[in-house]
């Protein structure tokens, strides 16, 4: 019995492994001993040609992409984020949530083979009028995993550029009367305890928030006035901080303010994390759990910036003057409260071997930037001597002196 013909019209194969499908041209590649077949997008043969001769190329090259290309950019994100999670700490999976969110924003609904050079630099150029060249950099970094699970990233990184930060030294200083300020602002509310002992302690040890909040009760020695540092940014990070008078009256009133939240064993944190949202028992110290640590200060610290902004323009009427005593607190940092301390060791007599065991780790461009701060200071003071200077209308030449 004869076949009924078929209406569709048959397939045009070419010798060099070109075949056509409704007019468009298309390749075969073998890639994990699997035979998968691409389309060139293009009706014209000597184009075809280019396009599979190209991509041979390529393959030889690993530039191949893989089965993941096709997947859409939020549901590849979601799946590198689980593969990594175990070899991240918390901290680290928080911050990449939030970079992955600002992603997600731009790259939703896009496969992610669709995502190119040029349409990452569109998004550059998007991005850094929100944010800071620096975060734009590190969202790339996920952006850059996520590529890198589908096997595009190869063929994207020769003409990828991160952009160019702002390396204007690592950080600023607030003079000692805005600090004083802060500090009493900051000790205004009770909501910002938390914020204000932190406050305290970074601008007088050169600890970090995230070495702060990783603090153990086990971990301050008020008999010996020191505090141990056992898990920081690098392995470097570990350190012991003597503590100064400032430093020992915040840690104090920690100790009792953790023993009120229910931290009471040597391996409870200091900063206990707050729970109230789930028992609503927070006023009574119920919703505090002491086997985990506090996971940020960021509400307050921001609010009390605002409030400590809006006190030191209190009272000027001229806008420019106001301007001018709110300028220090635009956008300042927790981390900008290590920075301050370790500037005033720095202007200390205090060594280089001495601030790096103090602050820890510090590289060699942030050390120079305080050896000069140094060096600033010790002008200034030898500026400040009294001393005679002879008053002469004309001195004598320096040769006739010698004689």
């Amino acid at each position: 019995m004869a076949k009924p013909k078929s209406d569709k019209p048959p397939e045009r194969r070419d010798s060099d492994g070109l075949h056509q499908r409704r007019g468009v041209w298309y390749y075969s590649l073998t890639i994990n001993s699997r035979r998968r077949f691409f389309s060139t997008r293009t009706k014209n043969y000597q184009d075809a040609r280019r396009i599979r001769s190209t991509a041979e190329a390529e393959h030889e090259k690993g530039l191949t992409p893989g089965d993941l290309a096709k997947w859409p950019f939020e549901t590849l994100l979601a799946r590198v984020a689980e593969d990594r999670t175990p070899h991240l700490s918390e901290g680290t999976r928080r911050l990449e949530r939030e970079r992955g969110s600002a992603l997600l924003k731009c790259f939703t609904g896009r496969r992610v083979s669709a995502i190119t050079v040029d349409v990452i630099r569109a998004w550059q150029a998007k991005r850094v009028t929100e944010v800071s060249p620096r975060t734009v950099n590190l969202e790339a970094r996920l952006l850059r995993n996520v590529l890198r699970a589908a096997r595009t990233w190869a063929k994207i990184a020769p003409d990828y550029k991160a952009l160019r930060e702002d390396h204007r030294g690592p950080g600023r200083a607030i003079a000692e009367a805005e600090e004083r300020l802060l500090l009493n602002v900051a000790r205004s509310k009770p909501e910002w305890d938390a914020a204000f002992y932190a406050a305290m302690i970074a601008a007088n040890t050169t600890a970090r928030g995230s070495e702060l909040k990783g603090l153990r009760l086990q971990d301050v020695n008020l008999v010996d006035r020191e505090v141990t540092i056992r898990k920081s940014k690098t392995d470097a990070g570990a350190r012991r901080i003597p503590l100064n008078a400032a430093a020992m009256w915040a840690f104090a009133r920690l100790l009792e303010r953790a023993g009120a939240l229910g931290s009471v064993e040597p391996e409870h944190f200091l900063f206990p994390r707050c729970v109230f949202r789930a028992t609503r028992t927070a006023r009574q110290g119920t919703g505090y759990d002491p086997t985990q640590h506090q996971k940020t200060w960021r509400t307050a610290w921001r609010a009390l910036v605002k409030e400590t902004a809006r006190r030191a323009a209190e009272g000027i009427v001229d806008e420019s003057e106001r301007q001018k005593a709110m300028a220090p607190f635009a956008g300042l940092r927790f981390h900008d409260l290590r920075h301050l301390a370790i500037t005033k060791l720095a202007e200390s007599e205090a060594s280089d071997s001495t601030i790096m065991s103090i602050a820890g780790h510090l590289n060699r461009a942030m050390l120079e930037h305080y050896s000069h701060i140094r060096a600033q200071a010790k002008r200034m003071a030898v500026e400040a001597i009294s001393s005679f200077v002879p008053e002469e209308p004309e001195p004598p030449a320096i040769t006739k002196r010698i004689q």
